[in-house]
């Protein structure tokens, strides 16, 4: 489908986040089931009641837009998911595999928001609903909060 308009482009990147926040699940449990250390992988298992919730918002999304929720895959979601099947297949030291895990963490969380960042502009352009924005905005809110868990890990490794 080409993208003419604003509402299209709206349209394709809520399809994009809704497939992106689906596949989340499943990314963060492994994730989690990777990481080496026990913060590593607490901060990923914490995060899955907040996808959950960040599923929902979208789903209402769909439902205020008066469309059925689709998910709609996208390239760079598709090479974090690769990247992730490559690490928790890889036999690395714990210190890399955390770093690997983290690393990839901190792609989609940076994905996330940069989709989040570009529905915003969106809905504000095509005038939608306060509750549209207020629901993405709650759910960029908690992407942010969760690179920012992780960039403080690494932080505090680089400098130990």
């Amino acid at each position: 489908m080409t993208t003419t308009t604003p509402t299209e482009m709206f349209e394709r990147e809520l399809q994009k986040l809704y497939h992106a926040e689906l596949e989340i699940l499943d990314l963060h449990a492994d994730l989690a089931e990777a990481a080496a250390s026990e913060d590593v992988e607490v901060l990923f298992t914490d995060h899955e009641e907040d996808t959950v919730e960040q599923i929902h918002r979208i789903e209402r999304l769909f439902e205020e837009l008066d469309q059925e929720p689709r998910a709609e895959g996208s390239p760079v979601m598709e090479g974090i998911l690769a990247e992730k099947n490559e690490i928790v297949s890889t036999d690395v030291p714990p210190a890399l595999r955390d770093l690997d895990v983290l690393s990839t963490g901190m792609m989609n969380e940076r994905f996330e928001i940069t989709v989040l960042d570009r529905l915003l502009l969106l809905a504000a352009d095509i005038e939608l609903p306060e509750e549209i924005t207020k629901e993405l905005a709650a759910n960029r809110q908690e992407a942010r909060a969760a690179l920012t868990k992780m960039e403080a890990i690494v932080e505090r490794r680089r400098v130990e």
